[in-house]
């Protein structure tokens, strides 16, 4: 199933202040645990032809540019957001693209490059099988996502404080309360920014292994980061919350190749 039209539409309609917001660097879980966690994790990119899906306004583009690959091609299903990329960005090769519609030749790219983005494909397979033969043999994926820990707790909020919890309570007259939902997959719609409202998919890890060996690709590592240090100084609350409960999970697959 394609990005949620309404979701694509926010994201065009509000692709001037998604740029300006991560240029400037506004996001501290970006900051200080997605970005540093998943950078980490780059190869050597010296000579090599990249991928970004779901480049967004095109910032983490430019630094795998900047790492020197010889290529980067950005696509994302967002037409405001592919303009703000081409303005700002000249140098990189921006697609308007559906991540479910890789429009690419087999052997295409030595390394595929995501941030953020798969949690917002229903089912996973579209994006993995195609991308599988868009890599060369001893190609690479990695991307980042939403932990389904986190995704799968009830969230609430009032005028003093926001709850996240997953789990029961349960009296001993066999009265309980139920606490969020971890094994069943679904829709989640939230706004991002002001008036950016998205809808992606929570996923139990069980579906999302079997998406994956499903696909071809061998799991080689999985990352589930901890805030940085530095967060302490912006946030001491998303410091502390983030050395216990995860946010975002990291893997890094690899193309297997059948003799």
């Amino acid at each position: 199933m394609p990005a949620d039209p309404e979701t694509v539409n926010s994201y065009d309609q509000q692709a001037a202040k998604w740029a300006k917001r991560q240029r400037e660097g506004s996001s501290i879980a970006h900051q200080y645990l997605e970005k540093p966690a998943i950078y980490a994790k780059l190869p050597d990119l010296t000579g090599k032809s990249v991928l970004c899906l779901g480049s967004g306004s095109g910032e983490e583009c430019d630094y795998l540019m900047k790492l020197g690959a010889a290529k980067v091609v950005g696509v994302d299903v967002s037409k405001g957001l592919i303009e703000q990329a081409k303005y700002a960005y000249p140098d990189v090769q921006f697609e308007v693209m559906d991540i479910e519609r890789l429009d690419f030749e087999k052997n295409s790219f030595d390394f595929v490059y995501s941030s953020l983005v798969l949690h917002y494909v229903q089912d996973w397979q579209n994006v993995l099988k195609p991308l599988y033969h868009i890599l060369k043999n001893d190609g690479k994926f990695l991307f980042s996502t939403h932990h389904p820990i986190k995704w799968g707790a009830e969230v609430s909020q009032d005028q003093n404080q926001r709850k996240t919890l997953i789990g029961f309570s349960r009296s001993e007259d066999e009265s309980f309360k139920i606490y969020g939902d971890y094994l069943n997959s679904r829709m989640i719609t939230e706004n991002l920014i002001d008036k950016l409202k998205v809808s992606y998919y929570h996923k139990p890890f069980a579906e999302i292994f079997s998406e994956i060996r499903s696909s071809g690709f061998e799991i080689i590592d999985m990352l589930e980061p901890k805030a940085e240090i530095g967060a302490k100084n912006e946030r001491l609350s998303f410091y502390e919350i983030h050395q216990k409960i995860p946010l975002f999970v990291i893997f890094e697959l690899a193309k297997k190749v059948l003799n």
